[in-house]
């Protein structure tokens, strides 16, 4: 399952901006997208997924997938950020950063919508 993190929008320059869950820079990118498919309870999700131009559709044992909903639907969008993922530069070249992606989930459990940073 997905580690949570708070979800700050704000920005001095424009409160809708998103910003970074570990530095607050608002330089984010949106990279592959996830979207859980799944009816209340059911022992099975169909996860959608894309990976640049490649979409697959796939149903896996609920239990099996990262959907940051325990019981229904979910979605998670991966953002890289320009500050934290940009990398390092050693005087000849930019070595790009391990750092893992940062996902921001949307998700409903018991009527409820929630939105926030997951790892």
């Amino acid at each position: 399952m997905w580690k949570k993190r708070e979800l700050v929008f704000l920005t001095p320059d424009d409160p809708t901006a998103l910003s970074c869950p570990k530095c607050d820079e608002v330089y984010l990118h949106q990279g592959n997208t996830a979207i859980y498919e799944r009816r209340e309870d059911e022992p099975y999700t169909t996860v959608i997924s894309q990976n640049g131009h490649e979409v697959t559709a796939i149903k896996f044992p609920s239990e099996e997938t990262h959907n940051p909903s325990s019981r229904r639907h979910g979605l998670t969008i991966e953002f890289t950020c320009e500050h934290c993922h940009g990398g390092e530069w050693d005087g000849e070249k930019v070595i790009p950063s391990k750092r893992e992606p940062f996902h921001l989930a949307i998700y409903q459990h018991k009527g409820v919508t929630y939105m926030e940073w997951v790892e």
